[in-house]
């Protein structure tokens, strides 16, 4: 069943740490959270950032998506035995991904989202994930505000400190767009996607390529 026009309409932030949610302006709900394998995690998260880039274990590439409908684990059937097995839409059942899930589709952000994808908000036995944001025993209460706000909301990913000038992927993926270039873009704006304009962060040039030109890589 597709979306209503009247819902209600929530925005949620991610900063690698917590998922926050806002309503109308006004905060409406957090939990604990975190993105990527524990091996992409330091006790601080400062460090996980940096593996944005990193295919089934890093964190969530930062950027803007819409966050889709809530879903459920199969009651019965051959998805819930394929589930037992490891397989399936939904492999691991609710150990792996909480009494519910909710896909995301990008809209804007780093140029890691174009070698990346299939992230979603969900639960599970134990933290950690393939990228997805994983609430892990949390899920229930923000599926839970989730529905009453009428599942419709956008979802926000900004690790505070991260710098993307010392993120050495970003850069090899810039700089070999820039070498491809002919001729050179006159371009000065550089790297400056900036989710939300009240963070008062700045996204520094990186050669003189724009957002635009590094997502041109993988066309």
């Amino acid at each position: 069943m597709g979306r209503k026009h009247d819902k209600k309409r929530i925005m949620l932030h991610f900063d690698g740490e917590r998922m926050n949610a806002t309503e109308n302006g006004r905060y409406s709900g957090g939990w604990k959270a975190v993105s990527g394998e524990k091996n992409s995690q330091s006790p601080n998260q400062k460090h996980a950032p940096y593996q944005q880039h990193v295919k089934g274990e890093g964190p969530i590439p930062e950027g803007v998506f819409s966050v889709e409908e809530l879903q459920y684990p199969p009651e019965g059937g051959m998805e819930r035995w394929l589930g037992h097995a490891g397989r399936g839409t939904w492999p691991g059942l609710e150990e792996s991904w909480g009494n519910s899930r909710a896909w995301l589709t990008p809209k804007s952000g780093s140029p890691f989202l174009q070698t990346r994808s299939g992230f979603s908000i969900h639960g599970g036995a134990e933290a950690g994930s393939a990228g997805c944001i994983d609430l892990t025993d949390q899920m229930d209460d923000f599926a839970d505000l989730y529905r009453k706000t009428g599942q419709s909301a956008d979802l926000i990913v900004s690790y505070p400190g991260y710098e993307p000038e010392l993120d050495q992927a970003l850069q090899f993926l810039l700089e070999k767009r820039a070498r491809e270039q002919s001729p050179m873009s006159e371009s000065s704006e550089g790297y400056r996607w900036e989710p939300d304009a009240s963070s008062g962060r700045t996204r520094h040039p990186l050669g003189g390529i724009s957002l635009g030109d590094a997502l041109r890589t993988f066309e």
